[in-house]
């Protein structure tokens, strides 16, 4: 998939079950093809989780769009041009589940967050929110903490990006490897060079 001129994009999103929330795109031309195919957000998943439960289950939030456009209202506004049987069914109102894992009780609306490259999936991850407020998905908050989410991931991926080049550098220099050769190599073998190097410097 190619989007906004890129060839690599990577997406983050934010779902309620099905829902897709919001959504966040990223240029994946940004970072070298290896960084690219040897994502892992692991270390930052559990912040980034706890700061989506807290904006999900705030009191109140900002849906105003230009000063006269409430979002929420609007949508409370559409829902009640139907009738009151029609309106039961598609009033947004999400099911508290209880989950069993490992031996913790969750309990909560359940969200998803996802990391994908090329519509191919890095990472999902299943969460619950207590306290869920239903204005969250129309609020301008929720826009900002998703875009402050993917901008963590980003800076994430490029930190290991700029190990992965100063990798490289050594390898050309100490070693006297090109880059294609480099590029080349398995992953096995690369970290082995590695090892060599920063085991003797």
């Amino acid at each position: 998939m190619k989007e906004k001129g890129f060839n690599n994009i990577f997406k983050f999103s934010l779902y309620q079950e099905n829902i897709l929330l919001c959504e966040k795109i990223l240029n994946g031309d940004d970072f070298n093809p290896l960084t690219r195919s040897s994502i892992d957000i692991r270390p930052i998943l559990h912040i980034i989780i706890i700061k989506l439960q807290k904006v999900l289950s705030k009191k109140q939030y900002e849906t105003l769009f230009q000063d006269d456009f409430d979002l929420f209202q609007y949508y409370l506004e559409m829902v009640h041009r139907y009738s009151k049987e029609k309106r039961n069914d598609i009033f947004y109102s999400p099911k508290i589940k209880t989950m069993n894992f490992d031996n913790r009780i969750f309990s909560g609306v359940e969200c998803k967050l996802g990391l994908y490259i090329n519509d191919k999936t890095i990472v999902e991850r299943n969460f619950y929110v207590d306290n869920y407020n239903i204005v969250a998905r129309w609020s301008f908050d929720l826009v900002d903490e998703v875009v402050n989410s993917a901008n963590m991931i980003y800076e994430h991926i490029k930190k290991n990006d700029v190990k992965n080049m100063w990798d490289e550098y050594n390898m050309i220099n100490v070693k006297g490897f090109t880059i294609d050769q480099i590029r080349a190599f398995p992953l096995n073998v690369r970290k082995s060079i590695l090892r060599d190097i920063y085991n003797k410097h």
